[in-house]
């Protein structure tokens, strides 16, 4: 997960940044987790008895949209990733943060485990994403990412796994796991943790800047590593050193400044992205101190962490150097949220005023709202509009072959449907 660590009172924030100076990496590890919580501590704004969306005052100069939030699955744990197979309305795959893979079915109480991986999860670690390969129904490939210790390293670590029986997830098993990335993590925080196949049949995965706070290593600002950076790989035609190939198209191929597998850089925390309708990738940063962002992810561009927290100066405060740096297309403060989940855009037509526009969240507060994307991506989006604030944390969202748009909830480990 990629919640605990965000919100730090400024005397914690200076004592932690006085043992940052002093201690060591371990030692560094052990207050972020014993000081700032664990995403299990976490809990909802509202009353989680009452399935009922509240609307503020910060939602007066927003138009609303009336949704419902309809239970369609339970019975999983801290989850951090709902996906559905290729062309699927009906069955899905859960990961669960300490490390277990579940089938579920909608509108059915039938679960079951799939997998069980060996993860850490201290902190934001875990089991975090998973994306099933363009040709599931044929090949029975799926992909995850998920942290593990080797040595005294915490490892983030993207796998191939082949499942048994692709049109039947009930029975299926997971036969054998290839090991396509690993990615030391300096902290225990950032990892981000998503992975999804593009419309060209790539993989795209997002990497957080590492973790602490304020980007200490200014991972984000250097794209020959792979922390702070959105990666594109061919994982269908493994090169001779690498269990991938890098595409020629990808935009630092042959150029010394850049990892050969970046695509575009300046992240801080991506918790999801998704491709919506049209093929563009859409993505949610978490912010640090003030600000959340969703950007249009596009070839060779610089997002601009740490230098910007979404389109205003971090580092330095004022008059910062930001030719090169692309803006985020939204953002919102500390007024509305504290912890951006990315999630999709609704393609159905079910739900009046909802259609094609992108749907997201905010982990802390529950509320939900939707945007519609520019066609300019150099431009912002105009309005935001109120889905309500509800009594859950949003750790992640689903979409099905249909279009409908489910939100998952950390604390209840249920799954909901927007009708």
């Amino acid at each position: 997960m990629n919640k605990p660590s965000l919100r730090i009172p400024i005397s914690l924030f200076y004592i932690l940044s006085f043992a940052f100076a002093f201690s060591t990496c371990d030692s560094i590890r052990s207050l972020l987790v014993s000081k700032l919580g664990a995403a299990e501590d976490y809990k909802p704004e509202t009353d989680p008895g009452k399935l009922v969306a509240e609307f503020s005052s910060k939602d007066t100069s927003r138009e609303k949209i009336n949704i419902r939030l309809v239970e369609v699955a339970a019975g999983f744990a801290q989850p951090t990733d709902l996906q559905f197979p290729p062309k699927e309305d009906e069955y899905f795959l859960v990961a669960e943060k300490q490390g277990k893979l579940k089938w579920g079915k909608v509108n059915s109480k039938l679960t079951g485990v799939l997998l069980t991986l060996n993860v850490i999860s201290e902190g934001e670690e875990g089991l975090l994403g998973l994306a099933f390969h363009p040709d599931f129904a044929k090949n029975g490939k799926i992909y995850l990412n998920y942290t593990l210790k080797q040595g005294k390293k915490d490892i983030s670590r993207i796998a191939e796994w082949t499942l048994s029986q692709p049109k039947d997830l009930p029975n299926a098993k997971a036969e054998s796991e290839r090991v396509i990335m690993e990615v030391e993590q300096p902290y225990p925080n950032h990892n981000a943790g998503q992975i999804a196949f593009g419309p060209d049949r790539l993989l795209y995965v997002g990497w957080g800047d590492g973790g602490w706070m304020a980007d200490p290593r200014k991972n984000g600002q250097n794209p020959k590593t792979f922390l702070g950076s959105m990666l594109r790989i061919d994982v269908n035609s493994p090169s001779e050193k690498l269990p991938y190939s890098i595409p020629k198209d990808n935009p630092f191929v042959g150029d010394t400044c850049c990892a050969p597998e970046t695509f575009a850089y300046g992240l801080r925390n991506p918790w999801r992205y998704s491709f919506d309708p049209k093929g563009r990738l859409i993505l949610a940063d978490v912010g640090q101190d003030l600000w959340e962002e969703i950007d249009v992810i596009e070839k060779g561009k610089n997002y601009g962490w740490n230098t910007k927290e979404a389109s205003h100066c971090f580092d330095p405060k004022e008059k910062c150097k930001s030719e090169g740096l692309t803006d985020p297309i939204y953002e919102y403060g500390r007024e509305e949220g504290q912890s951006i989940t990315g999630g999709y855009v609704y393609s159905n037509s079910k739900v009046s005023g909802l259609t094609n526009k992108y749907v997201f969240g905010d982990f802390i507060t529950g509320r939900l709202w939707a945007i519609s994307i520019p066609e300019d991506t150099n431009s912002t989006a105009k309005t935001a509009y109120a889905l309500g604030k509800w009594p859950i944390l949003i750790s992640t969202f689903g979409r099905d072959h249909s279009g409908n748009v489910y939100v998952v909830d950390f604390a209840s480990g249920r799954i909901y449907k927007i009708e």
